[in-house]
């Protein structure tokens, strides 16, 4: 402490994943392409740094860059200030919501890790949950090399985490304007958080303010407890949210399938035919912890997955067809000088909404810089039934004779007109106009059953009709200037 910031003030979290984590330990494991960041005891955490990065990116757009730097500090050159924020890792909670904020060793620790939630947390370390991702040419099929993977965290695991701020103001609006962020709907951590992953709900905030000039503030802070889960001397803090006009909009998609549906591959069966024998081709499970009224976690039962970034490939892909015919680009205009041509870098109203990638081949000022995007889709999981879920007897054919392939029989387990709900978030700065009207019709095109997500389009599976509720009521996505012919 230094004489001029003698205002201490505290606040204790509890953070809860709403939806699959992806926290990246910085490399590859051999195996798979982005394995997850774990503490000592190999359990996974949050780390300070992508915690206090994430606020600080959201306090520089909120509040403006010279605010940004007056409180998390800056360096340039010989010149610079340090944070007078700092962050502490976010230590996971057990089944009863206690935290692991220790080294576990001998028998003790070993007792520790048999609580369920632990356990399983532990285990993805050797058999990890996966998203499987593929990037989508022009063609509407794979891109050479577009094939990767990442490790998760499965929704639903909580994490205590602790922020503290000091100033020289007895009653500092911006620490009230940090907590703020922690309910922002861009309040994001790790990868992916525009595929679906990533989103951070806090679950409970106990803070104080201490005032170390006098005696009764000495006396209170030092009556602190020690631990992330002590909240003695801290007041329970009642936030409504974050409200910054009509920037960002959330909304909530109902499909409604017309027959069939499958996202993803499952390594899951819950059917079998006449003879015992299992599917070939599953729907992608995945467990969410569920937490009951006296905060204690279970792992849950297997939910049927919608990743996010299955309806975001579908509808970028849509999209910039739109785009495309909103501005008059075509196709024979396009390919005859790009054959390789990538929506993703070379239409810019999907650059300009869902991002792009820098191109490390054209650095400088020639190459594209590089962007976020703007359209957060969240994964989303179904509880479902044996109701739910049909087989469907495939086989191959012979191209030539037109007869049945040997050896070619398979099964398919399919989920039959389960209803789907999805939460979108859009940050509708900077989207350009043809953009905002490229996007309403691929999302009309999605809810009229234009647009099939999932496998098997060709068999006429994954065509669904749908709604959409804005929390705007649709001003921003319906309100347009005169579109092109």
């Amino acid at each position: 402490m230094t004489p001029e910031l003698s205002q201490f003030f505290l606040a204790h979290l509890t953070l809860e994943a709403v939806t699959p984590l992806s926290i990246a330990a910085g490399g590859a494991d051999g195996v798979f392409d982005v394995t997850l960041a774990r503490d000592a005891n190999g359990l996974p955490t949050l780390p300070g740094p992508s915690i206090g990065g994430v606020l600080r990116h959201l306090y520089w757009e909120l509040y403006g860059k010279e605010g940004m730097e007056s409180l998390f500090g800056f360096q340039k050159r010989d010149q610079g200030e340090p944070s007078r924020l700092h962050f502490s890792w976010g230590a996971i909670q057990d089944s009863k919501g206690h935290l692991v904020e220790r080294l576990l060793l001998g028998q003790a620790g070993k007792d520790r890790l048999k609580d369920l939630l632990l356990k399983t947390a532990l285990a993805t370390q050797d058999f990890p949950v996966t998203r499987d991702r593929v990037r989508i040419g022009h063609k509407g099929a794979a891109a050479h090399m577009g094939k990767f993977d990442r490790a998760v965290l499965p929704a639903g695991y909580r994490f205590s985490a602790e922020i503290s701020l000091w100033s020289d103001q007895p009653d500092d609006p911006r620490w009230r304007q940090v907590l703020g962020l922690l309910c922002h709907p861009l309040f994001r951590l790790g990868g992916g958080t525009r595929a679906g992953l990533g989103r951070i709900a806090a679950v409970s905030i106990h803070a104080g303010g201490f005032d170390l000039k006098t005696e009764q503030g000495r006396k209170d802070f030092s009556a602190l407890g020690q631990g992330l889960d002590k909240s003695a001397g801290l007041k329970k803090l009642e936030l409504n949210g974050h409200s910054e006009g009509s920037r960002f909009l959330t909304a909530d998609l109902t499909l409604k399938p017309h027959s069939f549906w499958r996202i993803g591959q499952g390594d899951n069966p819950r059917l079998k035919d006449s003879n015992g024998k299992p599917a070939d081709l599953l729907p992608k499970l995945e467990s969410c912890v569920i937490w009951n009224d006296q905060g204690e976690g279970d792992a849950g039962q297997a939910e049927l997955l919608i990743p996010g970034s299955s309806l975001k490939g579908a509808l970028a892909h849509r999209f910039a067809f739109h785009a495309n015919r909103l501005a008059q680009r075509w196709a024979e205009d396009l390919l005859p000088g790009k054959p390789d041509y990538d929506k993703s870098t070379d239409c810019e109203e999907v650059a300009n909404l869902f991002g792009t990638a820098r191109d490390d081949k054209t650095k400088g000022d020639n190459g594209p810089a590089g962007q976020a995007g703007k359209l957060f889709i969240d994964d989303a999981f179904l509880s479902f039934t044996g109701r739910d879920l049909k087989l469907m007897m495939h086989n191959a054919i012979d191209r030539f004779t037109g007869g049945v392939r040997e050896h070619m029989l398979f099964m398919e387990e399919m989920v039959w007109k389960k209803e789907i709900k999805v939460s979108l978030t859009l940050d509708t700065k900077g989207v350009t106009e043809n953009a905002r009207t490229a996007l309403r019709h691929a999302l009309d095109d999605l809810c009229h059953g234009r647009i099939a997500i999932g496998g098997g389009a060709a068999k006429g599976h994954g065509f669904c009709d749908g709604t959409i509720q804005w929390s705007d009521k649709g001003q921003w996505i319906n309100h347009s200037s005169q579109e092109a012919a």
